[in-house]
């Protein structure tokens, strides 16, 4: 047997070692600790994408479409690789950055990614390849594959061009933007509609269609949004508006099915996960307008010169939609146990390091008055989540002190 709560608790492990890590980083702020903070970016943001998301999101994918299915030896050596990848990103990187050992790991987790893939669509058999989860997951592990483009084409890029190219920023933001747009809000709607059906609510299929057709359009077009800080011709803050608008347009294509179905949804997910689900359907759509305003040519520079408004959309898109989707996602599977404290001390720390990292753009653009003491705030902030992150970890383990 798969032991897929195993591998859920692994995640939440890595999870807990890239806030570790993010902790670090705001430490840097309010201390006189000397390290090489590059280096620590790079481990935080490794850990939190390819450790925890990735981790979550292939162990929900195991658990509900490949464990009657897929030989148990092909897919613990799958997960067993994986983890040494990743383990080995964690220990180089803080210490080396980008250099040989590092990179070998990445380039190795690439390879690990590719045979996940190749196992679900060799393993699932066909009869149950026609429901809208499946369709949904399947795009969702497409795109995971196609944003490895960007990390394929850095070294190329680095040897021709040099790392102050513009290819070089597009490379990385090409490989951002399949990750957090595509690979991982696909991958939590598959299992959200994959839940949904286990107990007979299935979406509409003309609704679905239409949800799928203008996600695919509306991804595909935000792309220019990561190029906006090269200010291109006029015709492309175009592009990136027309497919801000048709993301907007799919978000109100799958939201129109979950509001038909509200009550029925909230009472298969249950009190904790449909609170943590609700919210992240307002981040998504929150996330859906910033893309939107930031396709203008004024928002745009403002982004591009201000990373605190990147840094924090990011952590929107990662510490909000994808993870409280998630965290509901991994309880109601029964892979973890969520307890309403810990839920509580995460989403508290979340909603206070946002506004803390979005207030540093509004002092300057918007004449606010300056917060005082503002990197120590961030750092109590990154605390609470630290503490939140924690706390989940800790009750799977008297989850476990429970059922021995």
């Amino acid at each position: 047997m798969i032991p897929f709560k195993k591998h859920a608790k692994i995640a939440l492990i890595l999870f807990l070692a890239a806030a570790s890590l993010g902790l670090l980083l705001r430490f840097f702020a309010v201390s006189s600790i000397e390290f090489e903070y590059r280096y620590v970016v790079h481990a935080h943001s490794h850990v939190a994408l390819l450790g925890w998301v990735y981790f979550a999101l292939i162990t929900l994918i195991g658990y509900f479409f490949l464990k009657s299915h897929i030989p148990k030896k092909v897919y613990r050596n799958i997960f067993a690789f994986t983890t040494i990848t990743v383990l080995g990103m964690m220990v180089t990187f803080p210490f080396t950055g980008y250099a040989l050992f590092s990179i070998i790991f990445s380039t190795l987790f690439l390879i690990a990614s590719y045979f996940y893939v190749w196992a679900f669509f060799k393993y699932i058999p066909k009869e149950k390849r026609s429901t809208p989860a499946y369709t949904t997951v399947k795009y969702a592990l497409m795109y995971m594959a196609i944003s490895s483009i960007g990390p394929w084409t850095i070294g190329a890029v680095m040897a021709t061009l040099g790392p102050g190219s513009v290819w070089y920023r597009t490379s990385i933001y090409f490989y951002l933007h399949f990750q957090y747009n595509a690979w991982m809000v696909l991958g939590v709607l598959g299992i959200f509609l994959k839940i949904l059906e286990n107990h007979d609510l299935k979406i509409n299929q003309s609704l679905f269609k239409r949800f799928l057709i203008t996600f695919h359009i509306g991804v595909n077009l935000t792309f220019f949004l990561s190029i906006l800080f090269t200010k291109p011709h006029i015709s492309v803050y175009g592009l990136s508006i027309v497919g801000a608008l048709i993301q907007l347009l799919s978000f109100k294509y799958f939201f129109q099915f979950v509001r038909s179905k509200y009550r029925k949804i909230g009472n298969i997910f249950g009190k904790i996960p449909w609170q943590l689900l609700r919210w992240m359907f307002l981040l998504l759509f929150i996330k859906m307008l910033m893309q939107f305003l930031g396709s203008f040519p004024y928002t745009a520079a403002l982004v591009s010169n201000n990373t605190f408004l990147t840094i924090g959309f990011l952590h929107w898109v990662f510490l909000g939609v994808v993870t409280m989707g998630l965290l509901a996602l991994l309880n109601t599977s029964s892979l973890i146990q969520l307890n309403a404290a810990s839920i509580r001390f995460y989403i508290f720390g979340f909603i206070l390091t946002e506004f803390i990292i979005f207030y540093k753009p509004a002092e300057i653009i918007l004449n606010f008055p300056t917060l005082p003491y503002y990197h120590w705030l961030l750092f109590v902030a990154s605390l609470l989540l630290f503490i939140g992150i924690t706390a989940i970890l800790i009750s799977q383990r008297k989850r476990k002190n429970r059922s021995s």
